[in-house]
């Protein structure tokens, strides 16, 4: 197997032909579903989606250029395709979870995001394989296997949301529905060399995840179970090849919906940039590799070239990543799974099964109440920071590493790491609740992707997406030149 099959640009897309960018009032390009289903048989050896019907797809993008036809206003994504990974429920397509638990079942509604998209005129393309339940750091399940890295098989991208990640660095899709909970959009983002962004707490309805609270096989989409962490931190995220592309997606999605506990959460009303950001390594939460370190100070003194002044803020993130292991593990009981899998662990994954097998919910002890407090402070100190200081966002490593081997363990500063433990970046920031993008700025020794977390305030998911632009221009990465993201041949993005 050749990593350049299917792998016509680099992981961070300093190779790349930056294609076009056609304007979004375009007509819908008639060859972009065969494009796309071209794309996917080269690379279907990734694994990367499940529930694949070029012919349902063809149908729905059809109906959608007819629909931008006649008001072209109301069908503000036609043109595009997306994958929802398989947490999500999408009406005619088999949405399991990524578990054998449910194979067979399909939603005859969509999951409330997956619905405001298609109205919107995007077309459902695939569901995104995904680690089962979402447990896991790689991307592996018993239902659609392993998903492997695009440009070099033998390292992991990512999970749990590996498989949509793929399917955009491989141009397959335009942009992909996913779920961020501790890292799993932004880890597999940097991974493979794409953006993704981990959305504000409450700004998209988590409506019709799979599993959701009281789930039974034959009905097992709804909401977490809102005695749980996860319910307080998970968010519907996104990956995009360009942070624009996020931006579209944003303002046909975001809103609550009146049935997600976790909102309502409103996009901030967008003011003029502030040029100025916090910038940290953020050691208080874990070491970073030299290669990341590097990274981002050049990312830094790229916005400092364009202008922008850096605040330093060492500590902002102090005690955050064993908080967020704290409350994930005394509060996250894994109800709705066990009540799926109660006589039928067998059908169960490894790694599920040890999930499940390692909870042991505290309760409201005293361990727990301190976490909480704990947490408020972190999230308000990090505020306070953004607010003081006047600064747009705050930027730090993704994670300690770029790409490693499926299960490696990675040595940093004299210690060895592996599993959630190389995504303490990325779990530090979801106890916040702030919106978080990461976006490619490099590449290490060894080509793998190297990217920049991006968090910004409250609601202010489309003013990290504009920080995104801007620091790609400041770099001169191809994409930000043209205005259009790293365009996989043979599909170039319609954003």
């Amino acid at each position: 197997m050749s990593a350049a099959i299917g792998a016509p640009c680099d992981p961070a897309g300093q190779g790349c032909s930056p294609g076009t960018a056609p304007d979004p009032g375009a007509a819908p390009d008639p060859d972009r579903p065969g494009r796309a289903a071209r794309s996917w048989r080269e690379v279907a050896w990734t694994r990367a989606l499940l529930a694949v019907d070029d012919e349902r797809s063809a149908a729905e993008y059809r109906r959608n250029a007819s629909r931008w036809s006649a008001e072209p206003e109301t069908v503000p994504l036609a043109g595009t395709l997306f994958s929802v990974k398989d947490v999500y429920a999408v009406a005619g397509a088999q949405s399991a979870g990524g578990s054998l638990l449910l194979r067979g079942f399909v939603p005859r509604t969509d999951a409330e995001v997956v619905r405001r998209l298609r109205r919107a005129g995007a077309t459902f393309y695939a569901k995104g394989n995904c680690a089962e339940f979402g447990f896991g750091t790689d991307t592996h399940s018993r239902l659609g296997g392993r998903v492997l890295h695009p440009f070099d098989p033998d390292l992991s991208p990512g999970g749990s949301s590996g498989g949509d990640a793929v399917a955009v660095a491989t141009g397959v899709v335009d942009f992909a529905v996913a779920g961020d909970y501790g890292g799993s959009v932004r880890w597999p983002a940097q991974a493979v060399g794409v953006c993704g962004l981990r959305t504000s707490v409450g700004l998209l309805p988590r409506t019709g995840r799979i599993p959701g609270v009281a789930a039974r096989p034959d009905d097992p989409a709804g909401l977490p179970a809102p005695w749980t962490l996860q319910s307080r931190l998970e968010v519907v995220g996104l990956l995009a090849r360009t942070p624009g592309a996020l931006r579209r997606v944003l303002r046909a999605a975001a809103g609550p919906d009146g049935r997600d506990w976790s909102g309502p959460a409103a996009p901030a009303p967008a003011g003029p940039p502030r040029r100025r950001v916090l910038v940290t390594d953020a050691p208080e939460i874990a070491p970073v590799r030299p290669e990341v370190s590097a990274a981002l100070r050049r990312a830094v003194q790229a916005l400092r070239d364009d202008g922008y002044r850096e605040v330093g803020a060492e500590g902002l993130f102090a005690d955050a990543f064993p908080i967020y292991r704290t409350l994930r593990e005394g509060l996250d009981d894994h109800a709705d799974v066990r009540a799926l899998a109660a006589g039928r662990e067998e059908l169960l994954c490894e790694e599920t099964r040890r999930v499940l097998a390692a909870v042991r919910p505290a309760g409201p002890g005293r361990a727990l109440r301190a976490a909480w407090r704990g947490a408020l402070e972190v999230s308000a100190r990090v505020r306070a920071a953004l607010d003081g200081s006047e600064a747009e966002a705050v930027l730090l490593p993704v994670a300690l590493c770029a790409a490693t081997g499926f299960g490696e363990t990675v040595t940093v500063a004299g210690g060895r790491l592996a599993g959630a433990d190389l995504m303490a970046h990325c779990r530090a920031v979801s106890l916040t609740g702030l919106p978080a993008l990461s976006v490619p700025v490099g590449t290490d020794g060894r080509g793998r992707a190297l990217s920049v977390q991006i968090v910004g305030r409250p609601g202010a998911d489309e003013a990290v997406c504009d920080l995104a632009e801007a620091l790609g221009r400041a770099l001169a990465l191809p994409w930000a030149a043209a205005g259009a993201g790293p365009s996989p041949s043979p599909c170039p993005s319609p954003f």
